[in-house]
């Protein structure tokens, strides 16, 4: 169904008789691809040859389990070599085709597929192989594929094939578009939480699920006299609230901010409060800028301890914590007291160290419940009760990073303890100073709403209203 010419890649586990054969090139094997479209696709077995009849009995199996996967081009040709992306275009593709809701109507889907993983850990060098047909990285991550069964043994009459192929080749495309828009990276509009008030850094709300947002940026910068003394009067007047910087339109980080150093925003308060227009931002520079990409992530949480990047320099220090694995939480706090036991050199804070809070088991703790449940509410894992809140305190151990500010994981907080630079204890400052966002970066901006939302949203509103 797929050629060099499509949007994606349609690929069958059982492999096609050209790929058997040894010496199999590119070639080869689109070509007995346009031959089984041109020869079999559209017609019945009466109008099949001969040799049309050999080639068909040969493609595998028909009253049998099928398994496939999905993969797509970029909007350049380009193949997507992304597993964790893949693996959502299939999944994307057989929630239209599949009764997964109870607002589902069967009626009104045109035919069903069904779908299954192949783990790495039961799958092995078979799942490996599997990717490399794909166009994907052999990584170790789990592979989502689709199955069909076929149930007649005359798939050719009737145009049956055709019929099908065309819905759901109607289907891939629209869901490739969805997956284009997800992965391309273009301009938008980008958000920081500022740290600071001599030096300003600015920590960028990341997006595992969004291109133009998946990385985690750390970055220095200097705001116009104006635009920072409103800053920093709005801070002395309000301790407790927390200001973000976002770009005044939309930017592209790499052409523009990152490589001019310049770009104009707005500043405004966690309350909603606008606090400044018309900020010129400049000497925008990248502290950390680590892409978040799956193939760049950690294969298990940390544990025994959460690790974070610490940054400042004079009397202010900073922290963000490290995201190795998704889902996770933006964890993030300024003006830190630190109390160390051996003396780091100011270079090293500019560079940015990691940091790790020892007693913390970030492997339990993953996934986060959604913030609204962790700094609201009362119950065990509330404002009152979380780890990461004003006042807190760690036994910490400080390290320097090892690795460029751009490297990609995994690996990024892989450390020798006897390269430890200093042990001590941390302080978390005030309430305003504490970032706790478990939702944004988790968040899909292409994620379909279930209807069944509907009703749990009802379900809600009925509990409050029996509080």
């Amino acid at each position: 169904m797929s050629s060099d010419e499509t949007s994606f890649l349609v690929v069958p586990l059982n492999l096609l008789p050209s790929e058997r054969v040894d010496g199999a090139t590119h070639e080869s094997i689109e070509e007995e691809k346009r031959l089984i479209r041109e020869r079999i696709f559209n017609k019945s077995n009466s109008e099949l040859s001969a040799e049309d009849m050999v080639l068909l009995r040969a493609l595998g199996s028909d009253l049998n389990i099928n398994t496939f996967a999905l993969n797509f081009r970029y909007s350049d040709g380009t193949v997507n070599n992304d597993v964790e992306e893949a693996n959502y275009l299939n999944k994307r593709v057989v929630e239209l085709l599949s009764v997964d809701t109870p607002e589902d109507d069967p009626t009104k889907i045109p035919f069903f597929l069904t779908s299954t993983v192949f783990e790495h850990a039961m799958y092995g060098k078979c799942a490996q192989h599997f990717k490399k047909r794909l166009g994907l990285t052999e990584d170790e991550l789990d592979l989502f594929v689709l199955r069909n069964v076929l149930m007649t043994p005359f798939p050719t009459e009737g145009n049956f094939i055709g019929k099908l192929a065309g819905i759901f080749q109607e289907i891939v495309e629209k869901e490739v578009e969805v997956c284009r828009k997800r992965n391309e990276t273009k301009e938008n509009h980008h958000s920081f939480i500022m740290q600071g008030t001599e030096s300003i850094y600015l920590v960028h709300r990341a997006m595992f699920y969004l291109a133009s947002r998946r990385r985690q940026l750390i970055a220095s910068a200097v705001l116009d006299k104006d635009s920072l003394k409103a800053y920093q009067e709005a801070k002395k007047a309000n301790p407790q609230e927390t200001f973000f910087l976002s770009t005044q339109g939309k930017e592209d980080l790499d052409a523009t901010m990152l490589n001019d150093g310049q770009f104009e925003a707005v500043i405004t308060a966690k309350s909603g409060k606008t606090i400044k227009t018309g900020v010129t931002v400049s000497s925008f520079k990248a502290l950390k800028d680590r892409p978040l990409n799956s193939k760049y992530r950690d294969p298990a949480y940390p544990s025994g301890h959460m690790p974070f990047y610490l940054y400042g320099s004079g009397a202010e220090f900073h922290m963000d914590h490290m995201l190795l694995r998704a889902p996770n939480c933006q964890l993030s706090a300024s003006n830190i007291k630190i109390f160390l036991n051996e003396n780091v050199t100011e270079d090293h804070f500019r560079d940015g160290c990691l940091l790790f809070a020892h007693n913390v088991e970030e492997e339990a703790m993953q996934p986060f419940l959604p913030t609204s449940e962790l700094v609201g509410g009362s119950g065990p894992t509330s404002k009152k009760n979380f780890f990461f809140k004003s006042g807190k305190k760690f036994q910490i151990s400080v390290f320097k990073d090892k690795y460029s500010y751009k490297a990609g994981g995994p690996g990024l907080a892989n450390v020798d303890y006897g390269d430890r630079l200093a042990t001590g204890e941390m302080v978390l400052g005030t309430e305003g100073e504490v970032w706790v966002d478990s939702e944004t970066v988790n968040r899909d901006p292409f994620a379909r709403r279930p209807p069944v939302n509907d009703w749990i949203d009802e379900f809600n509103k009925i509990g409050e209203e029996l509080k």
